[in-house]
């Protein structure tokens, strides 16, 4: 282990990770007037920036601005490469515009005040107030499959693939892996999407989802639900490099080999803490390798002064969630003020098309015995959903009966992560579906589908009422 010699330095935060969560902990303490140091192994930025939301919504984009034939997936991640570049540049003009110094380096515990950094076998160390952890997660790599980096990969690694595959297997329909299998899809990549469960996305709409499902077989990705994998074996090529992943699986009595030019397996993910030595300072992470923390994001150290934020404490897990947990946490340790996360917040996953969700979905309140309506808005309704030719997309407001208050909205189709705010906003500020209703709406627009969908809503809360309008 290397010597660690002289005084440490000394900080109110030592923030380890540079995630959203670390980020918005270090400015919001700096702006407090408090000394913070933040702590990076790899680049600034951590996973969010360099592997996970930025780099995948990036490529999303470029995928969508490329047309047919103008620019190859190769292309199309030399240009998420850019943007990745250009997003880190912003983050450190933040951290020296408040005065936050960045360290570079792996942190590990020495005790609940104390952080060994060590950096190209140069160590270094600090001494803090208060220590967030925010290291977030990385791909859980299951034993059976050779991540090979040339044709069998994880979210990590696609980012580097180096050829263009005429076919990939997208291991796992969960979040990642159906916004990873739509944005190949659009590249011309022909993809299975495969997962042992028969549905995906069960904690999305069913509606929405079947929707979504649609549009992926429109846009030629085979679907493979409810499968069993038994094996993908990566086959060497003249030079001795794999080049293909031959994959066996079934369904009932069907078994099947598929030969694929590259395998993406996203089967969730676990937390980074193996290098942070947490026996130091009594801490233990559960088999997700996430740690517990209280409403304060304060972990279980007798210390009580660690706290922890972001993907590295479980669900959410959005780097917008992460960024307000950083937020109140260090308005915890500073001011004492306690965490008030908001109980409602949209959720946004972006796939091609991309989908987005905030509160109630028809199936909770069905189960709860709870009356509703449901008011939508088919973007084929609108003047706007047919100069920009998306007329699959829709637009649907869950309101409650009595109330008539709105209880959720769900949106499939262009803008739907923008369009989900205007929701939140009205069930934020308990609105009505009368609000909408009452209210003008630029036109065109596909924010006018709020107004459509309300219509629909209150005509049907008029009839329940045995009235007319």
């Amino acid at each position: 282990m290397t010597n660690v010699s002289g005084q440490a330095s000394l900080y109110d935060l030592i923030v380890i990770g540079s995630g959203p969560g670390g980020q918005r902990a270090a400015v919001q303490a700096a702006k407090l007037g408090k000394k913070v140091a933040v702590i990076e192994k790899d680049l600034l930025g951590g996973a969010c920036l360099q592997l996970g939301t930025i780099p995948s919504k990036a490529l999303r984009e470029s995928a969508l601005m490329a047309q047919a034939g103008d620019m190859s997936l190769l292309g199309v991640m030399e240009r998420t490469r850019r943007i990745i570049r250009e997003e880190r540049e912003v983050i450190e003009k933040s951290l020296r515009r408040n005065d936050i110094e960045f360290v570079r380096g792996t942190g590990r515990f020495q005790d609940s005040n104390t952080v060994i950094v060590e950096h190209e076998g140069v160590a270094r160390k600090l001494s803090g107030r208060f220590i967030l952890i925010a290291t977030g997660t990385r791909p859980r790599r299951a034993a059976e499959f050779d991540f090979d980096g040339f044709t069998v990969f994880d979210s990590d690694t696609i980012l580097q693939m180096k050829f263009q595959p005429r076919t990939m297997l997208v291991v796992g329909a969960g979040v990642i892996g159906v916004e990873y299998a739509s944005i190949f899809a659009r590249t011309g990549v022909r993809v299975t999407l495969f997962d042992s469960k028969a549905e995906i996305l069960r904690n999305i709409d069913a509606g929405i989802v079947a929707a979504l499902k649609k549009q992926f077989k429109k846009n030629g990705m085979r679907l493979k639900l409810g499968w069993t994998l038994h094996s993908v074996e990566t086959v060497p090529g003249e030079t001795g490099r794999a080049w293909r992943a031959d994959a066996t699986m079934s369904r009932d009595d069907e078994v099947v080999t598929e030969k694929y030019d590259a395998v993406l397996v996203c089967q969730g993910r676990t937390g980074n803490f193996e290098l942070l030595n947490l026996s130091a300072v009594g801490l233990k992470p559960d088999e997700r390798g996430t740690l517990d923390v209280d409403a304060n994001y304060r972990t279980s150290a007798t210390s009580g002064n660690i706290y922890a934020v972001g993907d590295i404490i479980g669900a959410p897990a959005l780097a917008a969630s992460s960024s307000e947990q950083g937020r109140l946490a260090a308005l915890h340790m500073f001011t004492g003020a306690e965490a008030s996360f908001p109980e409602t917040f949209p959720y946004g996953i972006y796939t091609i098309p991309e989908i987005s969700t905030v509160g109630v979905r028809e199936e909770d309140l069905r189960a709860r015995g709870v009356r509703f309506v449901v008011g939508v808005a088919n973007y084929s309704e609108l003047a706007r959903g047919k100069m920009i030719e998306d007329e699959f997309g829709f637009l649907k407001l869950i309101v409650h009966e009595q109330t008539r208050r709105i209880m959720g909205v769900h949106v499939i189709g262009t803008g739907a992560t923008e369009l989900v705010h205007i929701g939140q906003l009205c069930m934020a500020f308990g609105a009505t579906v009368d609000f909408l209703v009452d209210n003008v709406f630029n036109y065109p627009t596909l924010a006018e589908a709020y107004k459509v969908a309300a219509y629909n809503a209150r005509n049907q809360l008029t009839d329940l009422e045995g009235t007319s309008l």
